[in-house]
């Protein structure tokens, strides 16, 4: 069974059910709804028709609502035509909604303006285009091109090292509270700079939903570690910090991400241009592959597809080839630690126990008797060879719990004692599993109250 979990973003290439049935069978663990485009009703539309497909194929397929963030874009162009820089041209970057042409473009971020000043660079069009700013005032910013080339309309700006607010847009505020009424099972929240980021998101919600911090600012890296502490998961998306940090320094970054997200058993996904050739073409590049192997050897729990599923020419096969390529990572890649010996409680001590014991066994798979997910969770941040089956109650825990590396979840009836919820569950177990004859099973319950009967063990059954 595949550890590393497969997000992909749906779009116009995979815009209706069909679609959304070939992607979980090829498979897909979470659909990633990007707020960046498309209305409300599209999603709702889109949210709808993932559950029904998830429904279809007997598995907990989990929604991602990704909030577009403070995105900085330039404006519309006269007739639509994108207007050539060449290297010593002044430009001047007005704020408002007007059409732009040559030698003046619009953008509606108004901030922009207000803290930039001479000296600073800015990118444009995902770093194609380099502009280095003259003057600065309230309502324009004046350039000169450093690195040329043909802008369109409606292209990206980012600001390295130029400070900017951090507080959520009014359209991320309309979308956060659509999504969380909706039902999303977890919420990216783009450009995080702090933990204050993250805290303010979760204040906002009428129920609890679990957040997915985007690292995406110099700003990320230098808080990260209280960001991992404020957050359920992060995502290393790797788009716009590359035009914010060097370049050269991206990989380092993501391997630092990783290993602290792992210590910590916080989940960590790695985004962007995973398979980018393959929005065109039917196979990726060598350098792709190894990319997306690299980051199941540095510990991802999940890896993203944005664009190869969303709009490219061969979205399904774009899921095959990168399940494939996972799975083969996997085949050789040694389990890697997961939370440092000093935070052992009781219930790390009871997982530890499971996974040396499925270890020592030879086991199938360990089970997780678990109705909030926190054991399965645990168990996840150790890294176990064996897969992890997550057996809860409830079918929003299962669904959030498909983020987390090695877990399988499954809905079970937990009640009763513990020998006939363990009979119940093995059944479920060997379905969800394929189990052969024989087949070594280990359980592992760690509820937080010792004093309940039955509430905390590791058995181990042979089926």
């Amino acid at each position: 069974m595949r550890h590393t979990k497969i997000i992909a973003t749906v779009g116009p290439a995979t815009n209706d059910p069909s679609s959304l049935d070939a992607l979980i069978a090829a498979g897909v663990d979470i659909i990633r709804l990007n707020f960046s485009h498309g209305t409300q009703a599209d999603h709702a539309r889109r949210f709808h028709e993932v559950r029904e497909a998830a429904k279809r194929s007997g598995r907990h397929v989990a929604i991602l609502q990704d909030l577009s963030g403070p995105k900085i874009r330039t404006g519309r162009l006269v007739g639509g035509k994108a207007i050539p820089l060449r290297i010593g041209d002044p430009l001047v970057i007005a704020i408002g909604d007007e059409i732009g042409g040559p030698g003046r473009v619009w953008t509606t971020y108004g901030e922009l303006a207000l803290r930039v000043s001479a000296g600073d660079r800015l990118l444009l069009d995902d770093g194609k285009i380099e502009l280095e700013v003259t003057a600065a005032n309230a309502t324009e910013i004046r350039t000169v091109v450093i690195d040329g080339g043909d802008l369109a309309e409606h292209k990206g700006i980012n600001a390295p090292h130029v400070p900017l607010p951090s507080d959520m847009t009014e359209k991320d505020l309309r979308d956060l509270a659509f999504g969380v009424a909706l039902g999303v099972d977890m919420i990216a929240l783009s450009f995080v700079q702090t933990a204050n980021d993250v805290l303010r998101a979760r204040a906002l919600m009428e129920k609890p939903v679990p957040i997915v911090a985007k690292l995406e600012r110099p700003e990320a890296i230098e808080h990260l570690d209280e960001i991992l502490a404020a957050s359920d998961a992060v995502m290393v998306a790797r788009g716009d910090l590359g035009l914010e940090i060097p370049l050269e320094r991206v990989p380092r970054v993501q391997k630092e991400i990783l290993k602290k997200a792992r210590l910590r058993g916080v989940p960590a996904i790695v985004a962007t241009q995973v398979l980018e050739s393959m929005r065109v073409e039917a196979r990726p590049t060598r350098a792709e592959a190894s990319d997306a192997a690299g980051a199941v050897d540095g510990g991802a729990d999940a890896i993203m597809l944005s664009a190869e599923t969303a709009t490219g020419l061969h979205p399904i096969r774009s899921v095959e080839v990168l399940d494939a390529i996972i799975r083969d990572a996997e085949s050789v890649t040694a389990a890697v630690p997961g939370r440092p010996s000093e935070h052992v409680d009781h219930g790390q001590a009871l997982c530890d126990a499971a996974v040396s014991l499925s270890e020592r066994a030879g086991a199938h798979a360990i089970v997780a008797v678990t109705h909030a997910g926190w054991t399965a969770k645990l168990l996840a941040a150790l890294r176990p060879r064996a897969a992890i089956l997550a057996a809860t109650n409830r079918e929003d825990i299962a669904r959030s719990l498909s983020l987390w590396c090695g877990v399988t979840p499954m809905v079970c009836d937990l009640n009763g004692d513990v020998e006939a919820v363990i009979s119940r569950v093995i059944d479920e177990a060997v379905r969800v599993s394929a189990a052969p004859d024989n087949a070594i099973l280990v359980f592992v319950n760690t509820a937080t109250d010792l004093d309940r009967s039955g509430g905390n063990f590791v058995r181990i059954r042979r089926v």
